[in-house]
C-alpha cells in the first residue's frame, strides 16, 4: 500500500517538477518512467533469488533499500539526481513476487487466495489514497514532502519485517538431480521431494549472462515503449532501443536453453496456460493504466472538452474503481480459497465485466456520476481477473519456483502498464480543440478523442477476454491431470 501511495501521489507533481528544477516536462516525466524500468528488471531479480536465498532475505533487502532512497529522494537538488534514486526505489516493485512466495510458503494449503487478494487490494488501497491525497499534498505542501512522509512507515515496516515476520526458508530451490531407480524409499532418493527429484545441496550458480541479457531486453523495450509517443518527433529515440531490445531478446533465449541454472525456467513459463495466463496479465495492464491515465484527463479538460472539474475533484473519480478493488478483492479471495474451481469458471467472467465497463465509460462519460459508476464496474473486474490468473498460474508452479513464475506474472502486469498511458495520451494529444477558458483560448482534447481511447480499450478488453477464454480449456486440463502441489 506505501509503495503505490507514493507512486501515484508523484504523477501530478511531474509539472511541479519540472519548474523547480527548470527541465521540460518530458525529462520531468521520467521520474514515473525510470521508475517502472527499473522495477521491471528487479522484479525478475528479486523474484529468483527469493526462490534461491529465501523470501524473507530478499524483503529485507529491498525494504532497506527503498527506505533508503525514499529518506534522499525529498533532498534531491536537481533531475538527474532524482531520477537516479527513482530508479533505485524500483526495486520496491519486486515486493508482489515477494508477497507471493511469502504468502504461499506460509499460508495453510489451499488459502493462498485469500492472502492474494489482500494484496490486490493493498495494492489498490494505496493507489486510491495516493490518487486522492496527491494533487491535494502537491499543492499545498509540495511533492518533496511525500517522500518526507513515508520515509519514517518505511523505516517502520523495515522494522516490523526484520522482528515480526516468521518465514520457512525450507522453501528455497535446490539443484535437481534426476532420481536414482536403484534407491528405495518409496521410489525415491532418500531426501527427494515429493515430485521425486533427488535435491542436492550446494551452490546455485547465477546466470549471469541471463541476468545481463534480460536486463539489456527489458530496459530496451521499456525505453522504446516510452519514446513510442514521439516517435515521429524522435525516431532514433524508439528504433534504436527497439531493435537492441529484439537483439537482446534473442541472445537471452539462446543463453537460457543453454544454461544449466537458468534465470528464468522457459519450459515451465511456455507451458500453454501460464504463456497465455502471462499474455492475458499483460493487456489486463493494458487496458488497466487507460483507464488511469485517460480518466484524470477527462475530469481535469475544462467543459466542452471533458468534465471541467476542480483539481481535488479529479482524483475522486477514480476512487469508486480503487474501492471496489479493495472491497471485493478479499471477498473473492475467500471465496476462491472455499472452491478452487471457480478460479476457472470465474476467469472468463473477470473478463467480461471489464469489456462491459468500458463500453458503458465509451458510451456514458458526460457526468462525473455516469464515469464513476463505470469504473466501479471495472474494478470489480479488475479485482477478479489477477486473483483468477494467479491462482491458476501459481497452481500450476513448483512451489520451489513461486519466486520467478510470479516476478514473470507481474512483470507482464508492469509492461502492460507502460503500454496503457502510451496509448492513451497519443490518441488524447492528438487530437485538440480550441476552447476558451478565462478569457484565454487553448488547445484542449477533443471529446472524439477520449470515445477513441475508451474504444480501444472495448477492444483491447475484448480481445483479452478472446485470449482467457482459450486459456480456460488448457487451464482446467493441466489442474486436471498435472501433478501439481496444492496452494
Amino acid at each position: 500500500m506505501l509503495i503505490l501511495f507514493l507512486h501515484t501521489s508523484l504523477s501530478p507533481a511531474i509539472p511541479v517538477i519540472a519548474d523547480d528544477f527548470g527541465v521540460d516536462q518530458a525529462l520531468a516525466s521520467w521520474v514515473m518512467s525510470v521508475y517502472m524500468i527499473s522495477g521491471a528488471v528487479m522484479t525478475i531479480l528479486i523474484g529468483r533469488f527469493s526462490d534461491i536465498f529465501g523470501a524473507k532475505k530478499m524483503l529485507l533487502l529491498m525494504m532497506m533499500i527503498y527506505t533508503a532512497a525514499t529518506v534522499f529522494a525529498g533532498f534531491s537538488q536537481d533531475i538527474y539526481t532524482l531520477l537516479t534514486i527513482r530508479a533505485i526505489q524500483g526495486i520496491a516493485i519486486a515486493n508482489t513476487p515477494i508477497a507471493l512466495k511469502i504468502i504461499r510458503d506460509q499460508f495453510p494449503k489451499g488459502k493462498f487466495s485469500i492472502g492474494q487478494s489482500i494484496v490486490t487490494s493493498a495494492y489498490s488501497g494505496g493507489m486510491a489514497i495516493g490518487v486522492v491525497l496527491g494533487p491535494i499534498i502537491v499543492a499545498s505542501i509540495g511533492w518533496q514532502s511525500i517522500f518526507f512522509m513515508c520515509a519514517p512507515i518505511a523505516a517502520l515496516l523495515l522494522f516490523m519485517c526484520w522482528r515480526a515476520l516468521p518465514v520457512d526458508e525450507t522453501a528455497k530451490i535446490l539443484e535437481h538431480v534426476p532420481p536414482n531407480r536403484n534407491h528405495t524409499n518409496g521410489g525415491r532418493m532418500e531426501g527427494a521431494d515429493k515430485d521425486g527429484l533427488a535435491k542436492k545441496k550446494g551452490k546455485i550458480a547465477l546466470d549471469i549472462k541471463g541476468i545481463v541479457t534480460m536486463t539489456v531486453s527489458l530496459v530496451s523495450f521499456l525505453v522504446a515503449i516510452t519514446n513510442s509517443g514521439s516517435a515521429l518527433e524522435n525516431p532514433i529515440g524508439f528504433a534504436v532501443p527497439l531493435v537492441i531490445g529484439a537483439i537482446s531478446l534473442i541472445l537471452f533465449v539462446l543463453v537460457e536453453k543453454k544454461s544449466k541454472s537458468p534465470l528464468v525456467p522457459l519450459k515451465l513459463l511456455l507451458q500453454p496456460p501460464i504463456f497465455a495466463g502471462n499474455i492475458a496479465m499483460l493487456m489486463f495492464g493494458v487496458v488497466q493504466y487507460i483507464i488511469i491515465t485517460a480518466i484524470p484527463q477527462l475530469g481535469a479538460a475544462p467543459q466542452g472538452s471533458g468534465l471541467g472539474l476542480d483539481a481535488d475533484l479529479v482524483g475522486l473519480l477514480q476512487l469508486p474503481l480503487s474501492l471496489a478493488v479493495l472491497i471485493f478483492g478479499p471477498v473473492f479471495g475467500l471465496l476462491l480459497a472455499k472452491k478452487h474451481k471457480l478460479n476457472t469458471i470465474l476467469l472468463i467472467p473477470s473478463m467480461v465485466i471489464m469489456s462491459i465497463s468500458f463500453l458503458l465509460v465509451t458510451i456514458f462519460h458526460n457526468t462525473s456520476a455516469d464515469v464513476t459508476a463505470s469504473l466501479f464496474i471495472f474494478g470489480i473486474g479488475a479485482a477478479l481477473l489477477p486473483v483468477t490468473l494467479i491462482n491458476i498460474i501459481i497452481a500450476l508452479t513448483p512451489r520451489e519456483l513461486t519466486g520467478i513464475s510470479s516476478a514473470a506474472t507481474s512483470d507482464m502486469r508492469i509492461i502492460g502498464g507502460a503500454i496503457g498511458p502510451v496509448i492513451a495520451t497519443v490518441i488524447i494529444s492528438s487530437i485538440l480543440i480550441p476552447i476558451e477558458v478565462d478569457g484565454t483560448t487553448s488547445q484542449y482534447p477533443s471529446p472524439t478523442a477520449f470515445n477513441i481511447v475508451f474504444i480501444v480499450g472495448l477492444v483491447l478488453a475484448i480481445v483479452a477476454t478472446i485470449l482467457v477464454t482459450l486459456m480456460r480449456g488448457p487451464a482446467v486440463k493441466a489442474l486436471n491431470t498435472a501433478d501439481v502441489k496444492q496452494m
